[in-house]
């Protein structure tokens, strides 16, 4: 025995172990991403914070084509103790949405923030945030990080938006007849709507959105900007440029770039709670996208069909 352990501690010498190879950061292959195509990739000590990020991402900034508005889009967790270590965004805007749970949210002039579910806040270039975990409960939050080429930095920078939107604040809006084909009326409580953005932000508007049993937003289509909807509670059927049908329940994120269309209904029992979250790259050559994402390979519809 002790001759054979020898034979292979000389055999080993001179060998060396490289680790295995990072995950590929998950791209865009289509239009829907249900919970369970959703890509697992944990952070340590993010921004200088501590403890371990983890991540539930349908497509990260890594992978993301120039024009992209949206570059990424992921389910969140903190846990007790863990913290974003606070930052600042040179060129790019990140918004976190609290779905569940309680942090403290530093805005960019070190002003403190309790936030809990419902609560919405973001940083636009020139802006700094960051966001800690003090409670027992696991803080879950969405994650959505867009790009606008085409922004003036320095005006956007010379002129700070509100970085924090609480629940209870947030203003009503409704839509009837939403996508103009849709039944019924979809319920909008918003932070804020594209109507008031300016051409330098990407994202241009966020709401917390309601369908009720029945209803729907007809199938549309989109221009020039990008328009998510992230399903937070019950179940409805998602609709893509081909007409593919997909059911959607929680964690479900689903997208629609310039010249795709979508549509949602809730066939379910319950209420389809979503945010629907849209942000447009000015800078963006429709014509260009439409025939890189037809000719990348990892373009494809939703995989789950009804």
């Amino acid at each position: 025995m002790k001759r054979i352990l020898a034979v292979l501690c000389v055999c080993m010498v001179g060998i060396s172990f490289r680790p295995a190879p990072a995950p590929a950061a998950p791209a865009r292959h289509g239009q829907c991403y249900t919970a369970e195509q959703l890509t697992v990739l944990d952070k340590q000590d993010v921004a200088g914070g501590k403890g371990t990020l983890h991540g539930e991402f349908a497509f990260t900034r890594d992978a993301a084509l120039e024009d992209d508005a949206i570059k990424e889009i992921g389910w969140m967790t903190l846990r007790h103790g863990e913290f974003i270590g606070t930052h600042t965004h040179k060129d790019n805007e990140d918004a976190y949405l609290i779905v569940s749970g309680h942090g403290v949210f530093t805005d960019g002039d070190g002003n403190a923030w309790v936030v809990g579910p419902g609560d919405m806040t973001i940083a636009r270039p020139g802006q700094a945030h960051g966001l800690a975990n003090l409670y027992a409960e696991d803080l879950v939050f969405l994650d959505i990080i867009a790009k606008n080429a085409g922004a003036n930095l320095e005006a956007i920078t010379r002129n700070p938006t509100a970085q924090v939107f609480p629940a209870d604040k947030l203003f009503e809006k409704n839509v009837e007849k939403a996508g103009k084909t849709g039944i019924g009326t979809l319920y909008g409580r918003f932070a804020f709507r594209r109507e008031a953005a300016t051409d330098d932000q990407a994202i241009k508007e966020i709401g917390l959105m309601t369908l009720k049993k029945g209803d729907s937003i007809g199938v549309h289509p989109h221009v020039d900007n990008e328009d998510t909807y992230i399903i937070l509670s019950g179940r409805g059927v998602f609709t893509d440029s081909q007409g593919r049908e997909t059911v959607v329940g929680p964690k479900s994120v689903t997208i629609a770039c310039p010249g795709e269309s979508h549509g949602l209904r809730n066939d379910g029992d319950e209420d389809l709670v979503f945010i629907d979250l849209i942000a447009r790259n000015h800078a963006l050559k429709t014509a260009s996208l439409a025939l890189k994402r037809t000719l990348s390979p990892q373009t494809s519809g939703c995989n789950t069909s009804t």
